[in-house]
């Protein structure tokens, strides 16, 4: 399915159905707020493939290496980065008021093929409209389609998707390694296990 600079896109993740548009596309941005019923200023993650893909586009502290972020985002995790550690040009809609940027990475079938026709990063935030529960089925996320998006693209795998449900552990670190947890998904323990390994 080809996709154009400025099209929305609904696609499953590892934990819930996402929705989507290049970073790059104010208008998908703008459209993705207007689905979702929220303000155009709220932060939206970024989704990447790959850490060699986020090694490229941050500068992050020499702990924080390949493997170390293979490992983490294996984990349903959400990573807040500062905007001083970018590399690449992030738009001020990515971000609204705020100093850091959310990225996630994820490995598979459909967000590779996405990833291949955009050539950037691109938008994940949970499908679904403000203040309701995000989409963990397929047939929920058709029928959101149907009703509230029938214009956007829509995106499977071709095996039936597997997701956890739950939305991912968030979690924001600075340059000095500082971390805080925002959000705490059903694989936080984990998570915090794996982030005592940036001190060992």
């Amino acid at each position: 399915m080809k996709i154009k600079p400025d099209d929305v896109f609904i696609y499953p993740t590892d934990t819930v159905w996402g929705i989507g548009c290049s970073i790059y596309s104010e208008s998908g941005h703008e459209k993705i707020a207007d689905i979702k019923r929220t303000s155009k200023d709220k932060p939206l993650s970024m989704m990447f493939t790959g850490a060699d893909e986020i090694l490229a586009s941050f500068k992050l502290p020499e702990e924080m290496s390949k493997e170390w972020l293979e490992d983490f985002f294996k984990l349903e995790t959400t990573l807040g980065l500062p905007l001083t550690l970018a590399k690449i040009r992030i738009p001020k809609w990515a971000t609204g008021e705020s100093s850091y940027v959310s990225i996630r990475c994820l490995n598979t079938p459909v967000i590779n093929s996405i990833n291949n026709e955009l050539r950037a990063p691109f938008f994940s935030t949970s499908l679904n409209l403000t203040g309701e529960p995000p989409v963990t089925k397929k047939e929920e996320a058709r029928k959101f389609h149907q009703q509230h998006a029938s214009d956007v693209l829509f995106f499977e795998n071709q095996k039936s998707e597997d997701l956890s449900g739950t939305s991912s552990t968030i979690v924001f670190i600075n340059e000095n390694l500082n971390f805080e947890i925002k959000r705490e998904g059903r694989r936080v323990e984990e998570v915090k296990e794996h982030l005592m390994k940036l001190f060992c």
